[in-house]
């Protein structure tokens, strides 16, 4: 019997896992097709339990960790992931001398692979606000000076800025009729003052069954 509830166990998890392959296999390809990729890459599920996506030594692969996985609730904001995973990969098939300037100027080519992947979710089909969402569920906030060494800036705040300014600059639609208007994670970056973010939780905890807190496709 025990032999029999460990073997059922594993068949559980292989099953879970292979729908994971699946999904971001799909998304994944679906980004590169809809912006006519060339450049090969592949995508696979780590049963690490880090909470990170990575882009391996061979600039080719792409990989989403088990530890990524509570934080993801919907497609959307995994294609937002991988896209920006894929953009990085465009960077390094640039050559060395552009990985080398990548690991020089991390936050100038982190900013700039953001806005590639806003480029790539909206041509694929998805709304670029989910990486606004799911970065402000993962993403830190301490303070680095910038490349140049001029000035302090907070990781999470910037980066997310930066989205927010590029999507309204050139996608200013996805602002202004906003699937995730309602979102938790999504007001938390806009809402300006603590006691308006404390305000929103509290009508979304009162309320949850008015509000939409993710897209599921």
């Amino acid at each position: 019997m025990f032999t029999a509830n460990i073997s059922c166990a594993d068949d559980l998890r292989l099953d879970k896992e292979t729908q994971y392959q699946k999904s971001l296999m799909k998304i994944g390809y679906r980004i590169l097709n809809a912006n006519n990729i060339e450049n090969r890459m592949t995508f696979y599920y780590s049963n690490k339990k880090d909470v990170k996506t990575c882009l391996n030594r061979s600039y080719k692969n792409i990989a989403v960790y088990k530890g990524m996985l509570p934080f993801i609730d919907s497609d959307e904001e995994l294609a937002a992931l991988l896209s920006h995973e894929i953009a990085r990969g465009l960077d390094t098939y640039a050559g060395f001398w552009r990985r080398t300037a990548m690991t020089l100027r991390k936050s100038k080519y982190e900013k700039k692979a953001d806005r590639t992947a806003v480029d790539l979710m909206v041509k694929a089909g998805y709304n670029p606000v989910a990486l606004i969402v799911i970065l402000n569920k993962i993403t830190a906030e301490p303070c680095f000076w910038d490349d140049l060494g001029l000035r302090r800036y907070t990781v999470g705040s910037d980066r997310m800025l930066n989205i927010y300014r590029y999507i309204y600059e050139k996608y200013p639609v996805y602002l202004v009729d906003n699937d995730y208007k309602r979102n938790l994670y999504y007001q938390n970056f806009l809402l300006v003052t603590k006691k308006q973010r404390q305000q929103f939780r509290e009508e979304y905890k009162n309320k949850n069954s008015q509000y939409v807190t993710n897209k599921r496709l």
